[in-house]
């Protein structure tokens, strides 16, 4: 059993990392495009190598992670890496100007093509690195939990940790959305307040896992695997209920990228969100949202299954992608504050859900594997996972950098790409919510415990006739 501050101590880690995350992810795409003058289709480039670097990273560190043997255990060494590592590209992906003649290119790309292509090979450089090290981060610090918890401390452990992940998250979507505001126009760049923003949660990103480096042990025991990358990987290939789990989180990921990489620009152009007294309604209820429904999402797990909450989810985030042209109708005719409120509080309700589920289910799958083989290989199912979510990632980000250059190219602007982006992601999570209702994500612990044994193939195990 995990004290009390140990968990406190392990779930406010994420706030720091999770803020950056989320306010990179909501703001590059759109800050290189809108401010920079980056071409559309490069930046969504740049995007979707990001991805296949963290992609391969997730599974790399997730088998290392798995395998190594330090004084400090297992996963330590990665946090104590990973954390300034983090900190450090991510303010470095803010402050291109400080290295580069951004105002000349914005002035006019088209006379400073080579300048263009500096700027691009800077983004796509200190984006990657951004990425990888927040894989390298993650990948070990999320692989702790089967290590440090037992089954019926996970909800709230993964509670504590989105309960911190999400504040973090709603700060880095107010920041977010005044994007604007943290940039000088004139001569692309921070401002003294944006500034002040990245660098703090750099800072933060640090502070806050300093606990987790501190107090935090792996458990005793542990049967550290001593085989082949090749063959941990074909191991976790052959849980059934694995592969059909990252298949949903896949085809889910496809549209929750493009809702992160475009709600920004959604924002500012269609919604015209463009000043705080605009924003700050929609802001504070979309965060009211974010507390409220994490606890109605973990009391309707405890009832009717992870299964059935997140398959609800998925169909309800579908509609409501399809909504974004038709709100951007509405502009004009009723006030834009209503209308992104009445909007955000279900999309972050409806995303709340996949993020409670994605600390849980990689738990439970590990946790299975270990019940039936003795063996922990939290890591390399932490790490794997990462490959196709962020494949399906990287080609949502090129699609979408597609998607915005050919508004610009057929309309001579980015209203088209910013009204029609929902309608034509919606459909990928309508496959997930499919993939999902033939996937069992509710195993019963107890059952299995007393069936499982050490020789019991993890296939059987995890197939959905085993378990019902």
């Amino acid at each position: 059993m995990l004290p009390f501050y140990k968990k406190v101590a392990y779930g406010m880690g994420r706030f720091g990392s999770s803020f950056l995350l989320s306010l990179t992810g909501l703001t590059a795409f759109w800050i290189y495009g809108t401010v920079f003058e980056l071409n559309w289709f490069l930046n969504g480039i740049a995007l979707g190598v990001s991805y296949v670097v963290i992609g391969l990273t997730h599974w790399l560190t997730g088998y290392y992670s798995d395998s190594v043997e330090t004084r400090w255990g297992r996963r330590k060494p990665f946090v104590v890496i990973g954390a300034p590592g983090l900190a450090l590209t991510g303010f470095m992906v803010f402050i291109p100007n400080w290295f580069l003649d951004t105002a000349t290119y914005a002035a006019n790309p088209e006379a400073n093509v080579a300048l263009g292509w500096t700027i691009f090979a800077y983004y796509l450089f200190f984006i990657c690195a951004f990425k990888f090290f927040y894989a390298f981060l993650l990948t070990a610090f999320q692989a702790w939990m089967p290590e440090i918890t037992d089954e019926d401390e996970r909800a709230l452990v993964s509670s504590m940790q989105n309960t911190s992940n999400w504040i973090a998250n709603g700060l880095g979507v107010v920041i977010g959305f005044i994007t604007p505001v943290l940039f000088i126009a004139a001569e692309p760049g921070l401002s003294s307040l944006g500034l002040t923003v990245v660098l703090a949660f750099a800072i933060i990103t640090v502070l806050f896992y300093l606990p987790s480096i501190i107090w935090v042990r792996e458990k005793e025991g542990i049967v550290i695997p001593k085989r082949s990358m090749v063959e941990e990987t074909k191991t976790v290939l052959r849980n059934d209920i694995y592969v059909k789990w990252f298949m949903v989180v896949g085809f889910l990921s496809f549209s929750f990228s493009a809702i992160t990489t475009q709600i920004v620009g959604y924002a500012q152009e269609i919604l015209l969100l463009t000043s705080l007294d605009l924003l700050l309604p929609p802001a504070m209820a979309l965060l009211a949202s974010i507390m409220i429904f994490l606890y109605i999402w973990i009391k309707l797990v405890a009832r009717i299954g992870k299964g059935k909450s997140m398959y609800i989810s998925l169909f309800v985030l579908a509609v409501l992608l399809c909504l974004t042209p038709f709100l951007g109708a509405l502009i004009g005719t009723v006030s834009n504050v209503l209308v992104a409120t009445l909007y955000f509080v279900p999309l972050a309700a409806t995303m709340a859900v996949y993020y409670l589920m994605s600390y849980i289910v990689p738990a439970d799958i590990a946790h299975v594997d270990e019940l039936v083989t003795g063996q922990s290989r939290a890591g390399i199912y932490e790490g794997f996972k990462g490959v196709p979510l962020n494949m399906f990632q990287a080609v949502s980000a090129v699609l979408l950098g597609w998607f915005m250059d050919y508004s610009e190219i057929t309309t001579g602007g980015t209203e088209f790409g910013y009204l029609w982006w929902g309608p034509f992601f919606a459909p990928f999570l309508v496959v997930a919510a499919l993939i999902l209702k033939r996937t069992n994500i509710d195993p019963d612990f107890e059952e299995l415990k007393h069936s499982s044994g050490p020789d019991s193939p993890v296939i059987e195990i995890a197939d959905d006739s085993e378990i019902q």
